[in-house]
């Protein structure tokens, strides 16, 4: 680090402007404000909560535009005014931290992102008066929300490396509060950027029509009603059955690439249900889950070496051609299963992901034949940092479970050696690996930030082990429309 970053460090930590900010109240907005930033008003009344954003076509163009847009800029307004607060106190609580922890430069790097994204918010002029300014301001934060992206994977490795210098429940509380406060953060400023760039599409595609109607053509409705389901960054038509089969392909894909092979992955239940929610909160859950359950499947059978029994496979083959609809068959006196449990051509018995919704949730319960987490194991797997997993310098050998490191989607690994060197490559390396890609298995954030994400609508997550045998996770989510009094 140059001898003017580390003075800009210095700066900062004794900066009282974000002392003031930190020092003010959080003004939190329900959920359902939050959505009604995104509603315009309808014949004179206010549209209800399962309603969605008014299309052009129910109001004249020009009051719909005009009304648009005011919501839009109330929600920049909001943003502007409340986002340096919560920036100030991440910033303050990263001060805070132990002098030793504040050092690594993981954490330095955690710092100096929400330490310029204060600055550069305070410096955007507090009055947001019209589109142009508007526009400017979402640009502003589309740019923090992507310099933003790689916060998680780095907190995991600096205090993978720290945590010997801070009690766990001291990391726990810290992290916890980090976490829900990001959440809400990126809430907030994605909602901007979302609302706005819907407002584009449909001006856009009212001038699309406009044309269309000129040449006397039929006009398609399908483009409305799929923007009518969006709400900024929630769907009020999400169907979960959908984003499983996507996330569900997607880790399959992770899980050759790391392994060579993969389980298959069959959803059933109610496939067609549909509930509001916000689909990259449920991408993130299903995606960490799932490659928790694949990597628990694929390692257990390396594990026990089991494999498909080939008559058995010809058997299904052969019911399979017969169209004899459901297959029930017997293996040596086992359990009976139909084709859709049975294992695949490596040997891997499929992950089964089930969907049942009620009037105020939808339940998710993912099942796999991983092996289950042992006893031992069990206690740990919503702390931070707790992993199965082998560092990348040790040889390496199956995990009795997946569930038990928390899938983090990223490699256990640590700096030596130069510090700016090292810190480079790292954060590289973490850069490659963040989200949802990179290795199947890593730092022990999966679980415990999973779970966060499901509380944070009022959800919750259930974990349960059978030993030898699997884990079966149920999710439990809130119909958003029936969470009026979440704080976020």
């Amino acid at each position: 680090m140059s001898t003017q970053q580390e003075l800009d460090n210095i700066v900062s930590f004794y900066d009282d402007q974000v002392t003031l900010y930190a020092d003010q109240e959080i003004q939190t907005v329900t959920l359902k404000a939050l959505l009604g930033f995104g509603r315009t008003k309808k014949a004179g009344a206010e549209a209800s909560v399962a309603t969605p954003t008014v299309t052009a076509a129910t109001v004249d163009g020009d009051d719909h535009h005009h009304q648009d847009l005011e919501v839009n800029l109330q929600m920049a307004r909001y943003a502007r005014k409340e986002l340096p607060v919560r920036l100030a106190r991440r910033v303050k609580s990263i001060q805070n931290l132990p002098f030793i922890i504040g050092t690594n430069p993981y954490i330095k790097r955690v710092y100096r992102l929400y330490y310029d994204s204060f600055q550069a918010l305070t410096a955007f002029q507090e009055d947001i008066r019209d589109k142009e300014d508007l526009d400017r301001f979402a640009e502003v934060l589309r740019g923090l929300v992507e310099s933003h992206a790689d916060v998680i994977p780095m907190l995991s490795q600096g205090f993978l490396e720290c945590k010997k210098y801070m009690n766990t429940a001291d990391i726990q509380t810290f992290l916890d509060e980090m976490i829900r406060s990001r959440i809400g953060i990126r809430l907030i400023a994605e909602q901007v950027i979302a609302l706005r760039a819907q407002r584009t599409d449909l001006l856009k595609d009212n001038d699309d029509e406009d044309s269309v109607q000129d040449n006397n053509s039929t006009i398609t409705t399908d483009q409305s009603n799929v923007n009518s389901q969006v709400i900024g960054v929630v769907h009020t038509q999400l169907r979960p059955a959908e984003l499983v089969k996507d996330c569900a392909s997607f880790v399959q894909e992770l899980c050759n690439v790391n392994y060579g092979s993969s389980p298959d992955v069959v959803i059933n239940g109610q496939t067609d249900a549909t509930f509001t929610y916000v689909p990259v909160h449920l991408e993130y859950i299903l995606c960490e889950l799932l490659k928790n359950s694949l990597r628990a499947t694929v390692e257990h059978s390396v594990k026990t070496g089991r494999k498909m029994d080939q008559l058995v496979m010809q058997r299904s083959d052969r019911f399979l051609k017969g169209n004899r609809g459901p297959v029930v068959m017997k293996e040596d006196g086992s359990e009976e299963m139909d084709i859709t449990k049975r294992p695949n051509e490596f040997g891997h018995p499929p992950v089964e992901v089930t969907i049942a919704q009620s009037e105020h949730e939808i339940t998710i319960r993912i099942r796999d034949q991983g092996g289950g987490v042992s006893k031992e194991d069990l206690e740990h797997i919503f702390d931070y940092s707790f992993t199965t997993v082998k560092d990348e310098d040790e040889s390496s050998s199956p995990s009795s479970s997946a569930a038990a490191d928390g899938g983090g989607g990223l490699l256990d690994g640590g700096s030596s050696g130069n510090e700016s060197e090292s810190i480079f490559k790292g954060v590289s390396r973490l850069a490659m690996q963040a989200g949802l890609g990179g290795p199947i298995a890593g730092l022990g954030f999966g679980l415990p930030l999973t779970r966060i994400y499901a509380q944070y609508f009022g959800g919750r997550m259930h974990l349960v082990s059978l030993q030898g045998r699997g884990v079966d996770v149920y999710l439990k989510l809130k119909q958003l429309e029936h969470v009026e009094d979440l704080q976020i």
